[in-house]
């Protein structure tokens, strides 16, 4: 659409200027050499699409602005050269008439290449995933100041030459009518002038503003990247369209992002980690490895992601589990470690692992830490009502402190412990079947048996001659 009035607008300023500054096209008439112009222009851009295609489309994105600028200003010259021909051949035009009209396709043509490029620029910069800033060394090939000393300087010069050339032609005029035709002459000479400055102001106004709407785009989207990180999403990156300082500040900007990504990803690791570790120091109390942690906090992922919950929480579950048993920090060794079955205070103060880890856990704003606390407080529940610490019953439980007590009752029971041994997997299968609905929530144990190849391969994976970071 845009190409489409540049062109008309051409033929229609050009058929004007050509009466205004050349004898000869004022004797050729306004008719005929606006059919001249409109055949030749008519025909180039017929021709130019497949230019388009072909030189601009079909290259990379860092030559795409430069070559349309370089085909559309060159259809003009070419439109000049075709004209300029067609007179001194058909009509015997001189040099100088050549010159003129090559001088005024040229002015046109300019302020339509550039307006074209900045176009081009516009439609790189909103084609997604175009450029791979890591693969894309940005450096300034064309400076913003270079580009606007360009435009101004062109613009000025083909001006001032156009307006000197209409002045030239009416002076010589003016200088031959008598005082009474002086007057009416005068106000004719100032329309034209008025017309021919109106026109190429109009043209440098509508570049002024194709080049201002890309450098707002290009704020726009470096201002959507910082509010993006400034609330915490670091996954939107500026797009880099251009080579100019713009390129430069934007390179800088998401390689900004992406250390800000490698610190985030840097702490979560720790954070898992010291999570981990906390975990597997409770367990290191009755467990040999502390491995029993790092497997149940597997299984519960799993069964998480079958149980259909959001990505989110099937990490959170992940990272939060193997601190259910953190409490036992808190059991005198002669409890913890006894080799029989507990009686009376000792099962009363082992029962009490679970506010202690709940106590240790509490306090946070991270959803990392309430679901830990929560998971804490809620795996010795009883989906009948029978667990403790508060006799919950059902979904009274959250979902996730009736996943996790599943997985961590089949490891423990498939798991080597001071004071039994590691039962098999069939049979540890068979006792959480036996207690759905009772133990366990038996939609849940359902997903569990479901994935049981899956938790084979997790139980194989993290076996206790394994270890992890």
């Amino acid at each position: 659409m845009r190409i489409t009035i540049h062109y008309l607008l051409s033929v229609t300023a050009l058929a004007f200027y050509g009466e205004k500054v050349c004898p000869l096209l004022e004797s050729l008439g306004v008719f005929d050499w606006s059919i001249r112009l409109t055949t030749v222009f008519a025909t180039l851009f017929l021709i130019r699409p497949l230019l388009i295609k072909w030189l601009v489309l079909k290259s990379d994105w860092q030559r795409q602005a430069q070559n349309q600028f370089f085909i559309e200003w060159s259809l003009f010259l070419m439109a000049a050269g075709i004209l300029g021909y067609y007179n001194s051949y058909e009509n015997y035009f001189d040099l100088v008439s050549g010159m003129k009209v090559f001088l005024g396709c040229a002015t046109f043509g300019f302020f339509a290449a550039a307006d074209m490029a900045l176009e081009r620029q516009k439609i790189i910069s909103e084609t997604p995933n175009l450029v791979e800033w890591k693969a894309y060394s940005a450096r300034v090939v064309f400076p913003i100041t270079a580009k606007l000393t360009s435009i101004a300087v062109f613009s000025l010069l083909f001006m001032s030459l156009i307006l000197f050339l209409v002045f030239l032609k009416d002076l010589y005029w003016l200088l031959d009518l008598d005082q009474e035709g002086f007057e009416s002459g005068k106000d004719k000479f100032l329309r034209e002038l008025l017309f021919v400055g109106t026109v190429i102001l109009g043209e440098l106004i509508n570049l002024i503003y194709s080049f201002c709407r890309n450098l707002k785009q290009f704020f726009e989207k470096q201002n959507s990247s910082m509010e993006a990180v400034a609330s915490g999403n670091l996954d939107q990156l500026v797009h880099i369209t251009s080579q100019d300082e713009f390129a430069v500040m934007g390179s800088h900007t998401n390689h900004m992002i992406e250390l800000l990504k490698e610190r985030n990803r840097q702490l979560e690791k720790t954070r898992q980690e010291i999570i981990q570790r906390l975990g597997r120091a409770a367990e290191y109390r009755d467990n040999e490895t502390g491995m029993h942690v790092v497997r149940m906090s597997h299984f519960s992922e799993a069964l998480a992601k079958k149980a259909n919950l959001s990505k989110e929480q099937c990490d959170l579950i992940l990272q939060a589990s193997p601190m259910h048993d953190v409490g036992k920090i808190g059991i005198p060794d002669n409890v913890l470690l006894k080799p029989g079955k507990l009686e009376g205070e000792e099962w009363t103060k082992m029962q009490t692992h679970v506010e202690v880890g709940a106590s240790i856990l509490s306090g946070s704003d991270s959803k990392l830490m309430q679901l830990a606390e929560e998971i804490a407080a809620t795996h010795h529940e009883k989906y009948d009502g029978t667990g403790y610490p508060n006799g919950l019953k059902g979904e009274e439980i959250s979902i996730e402190g009736r996943i996790v007590p599943i997985c961590d009752v089949f490891d423990a029971l498939t798991s080597v412990r001071p004071y039994k041994k590691a039962w098999t997997v069939e049979d540890a299968i068979e006792l959480i079947k036996k207690e759905k609905g009772k133990h366990f929530d038996p939609d849940l144990v359902d997903n569990f048996v479901s994935i049981l190849p899956e938790i084979l391969e997790i139980r194989e994976r993290y076996s206790e001659n394994k270890s992890v970071a």
